[in-house]
């Protein structure tokens, strides 16, 4: 049975407002503007520069934002404020068709708005939208028409703002602009200043061309089952310089010439264990930039663009390729850590490799050359180049162990890794010259005889003395670092051991050891 009894009232109550705001910020908000002058502009089939112009007032709290995408036409101011109404169409290659982003923009940032637009040549108009609108439940609003602007001309007057302005927090917005508009604006799309400043493009593109191992441009399409295409190009490489501080390197979206996500380092992109590995210095140098166009539907952005949704079907389709990409130049750049000046930054000019992929989903490789051979690690090369010595000797492989442990020590970022190493050390040689009276001096040496001479150190030097000439300074810097150590492990006060103290006793310790058993440092 199917019997109509009533009709339900489904107009939103203004409270929607106040949930779809909550992670707006001043960055996002007025990115939002821009998104929808840019999205203006192509509905008004308007072909020259876009140009959009932010006056900050931190005296007054209050933001202008000017442009000239062409104007709002009368029928479409509804279009500004409710919720989900949008003119952009899902086809188009245009940033916005959610619907909401202007709206809440807006109020996220203010309580104070005017929206003025003159469409071409045509009348001005004007509609305010303030706090007890939007406390209210009545949706309708008044629209005035005012004075005339110039034509194809929008302007946004934000007052009473939520946040307070900031020198740091409008650094921060310019920094942000310049990164998020930077294809727009080094195309010449798009013209944008923020006060008196015309701001530049702030691209990511500082290749380096290590021979064979350059970056590769990869170009290609997606097809839909309707027929739409995306088209992709995306470059991928090793950078001239590290920047794991800051955090610039991993995976890069745009999409429609906006800077959607910005050095993605996680699971999704293949920063994880197993295959480009978890972030670290040693694969900072990598970056890989997509770039995507096409009908917005199809692009991968969340609602405010401000990341990657990991479940839309475009990049679930190039997921695999992408994930392959950064693990092979994550492994080329943690190939070559220690050797970066000279195999990576000094080749700072060269060609990117265009390479045409016909069949995106099904590419599982990044058509590299076979990656060089692992820089190889410090105590696998004492281990081979001790090796035969030790096949002998048995009681030398804990000695340039000792060493090579305090190799991997000292590159951990340890407070007191300084004094580690240097108890390491002297632990080190006292054990070698132990190995030496015991295993290469001819002479026996009683448990008795050991315990006793080894409760005092000036008597184990005295009798190493007798069998092994080394220069005095040698044994003043022994008898000097022996001294430091016992101040670290028996005085109150622990001494501070600098890097130039420990290299200088490491080389001293090696030294002796090379010379009491010809182990091999180098």
């Amino acid at each position: 049975m199917k019997k109509l009894v009533d009709e339900i009232d489904a107009t939103p109550s203004k409270r929607i407002y106040s949930s779809i705001i909550a992670d707006y910020d001043l960055n996002r908000s007025l990115c939002e503007l821009i998104d929808n002058a840019l999205d203006c502009r192509i509905r008004n089939h308007n072909k020259s520069q876009l140009t959009v112009s932010i006056q900050i007032d931190t005296r007054q709290q209050s933001i202008t934002v000017t442009d000239n995408a062409g104007g709002v036409q009368r029928t479409e101011f509804q279009m500004l404020v409710a919720p989900g109404h949008t003119n952009n169409s899902p086809t188009d290659e245009t940033i916005g068709f959610f619907g909401v982003g202007s709206k809440r923009a807006v109020v996220a940032i203010a309580q104070a708005i005017r929206i003025t637009s003159r469409h071409e040549s045509g009348p001005t108009y004007s509609i305010e939208l303030d706090e007890p609108w939007l406390k209210g439940e009545q949706w309708r609003m008044s629209l005035y028409q005012v004075d005339q602007i110039a034509p194809g001309t929008t302007i946004i007057q934000l007052d009473k703002l939520r946040l307070q302005l900031t020198e740091e927090s409008i650094d921060l917005l310019v920094e942000h602009l310049r990164a998020c508009y930077a294809l727009l604006i080094k195309n010449g799309d798009l013209g944008l200043s923020v006060g008196k400043d015309t701001l530049k493009e702030l691209t990511f593109e500082n290749w380096a061309f290590p021979p064979q191992f350059g970056p590769r441009r990869y170009v290609s399409t997606l097809r839909t089952a309707e027929g739409s295409v995306v088209r992709l190009s995306a470059i991928a490489g090793l950078t001239q310089e590290s920047s794991p501080a800051e955090g610039e390197y991993g995976v890069y979206f745009y999409c429609n010439g906006r800077l959607i996500a910005r050095a993605l380092k996680s699971y999704e992109v293949g920063f994880t264990k197993g295959v480009a590995g978890l972030p670290h210095p040693d694969v900072s140098l990598v970056r890989v930039i997509v770039t995507l166009s096409g009908e917005a539907q199809l692009m991968p952005w969340n609602s405010s663009k401000s990341g990657i949704n990991w479940n839309h079907h475009v990049f679930v389709a190039l997921r695999t390729w992408l994930v392959q990409v950064v693990k092979d130049f994550a492994s080329l750049s943690r190939r070559l850590a220690g050797d970066w000046p000279e195999k990576v930054f000094k080749y700072k000019t060269g060609s990117i490799e265009q390479i045409d992929i016909a069949d995106l989903p099904e590419v599982s490789k990044s058509y590299l050359p076979p990656l060089p051979q692992s820089r190889p690690r410090y105590p696998d090369v004492l281990k081979k180049s001790n090796d035969r010595i030790a096949k002998n000797k048995p009681w030398v492989r804990g000695l340039y162990e000792g060493i090579a442990a305090v190799d991997v020590i000292s590159n951990q970022k340890l407070e007191q890794k300084n004094r580690i190493c240097l108890i390491l050390l002297d632990s080190t040689l006292e054990i070698g010259f132990k190995e030496y009276l015991v295993n290469e001096s001819g002479t026996y040496y009683a448990d008795s005889q050991l315990l006793t001479m080894f409760k005092q150190r000036h008597l184990v030097d005295t009798e190493v003395k007798k069998y092994v000439k080394l220069p005095p300074d040698t044994w003043k810097l022994i008898a000097y670092y022996h001294q430091l150590r016992s101040k670290l492990v028996h005085e109150r006060s622990s001494a501070q051991i600098t890097d130039d103290q420990l290299g200088e006793f490491r080389l001293v310790v090696e030294r002796v050891l090379r010379k009491l058993f010809r182990l091999k440092f180098k």
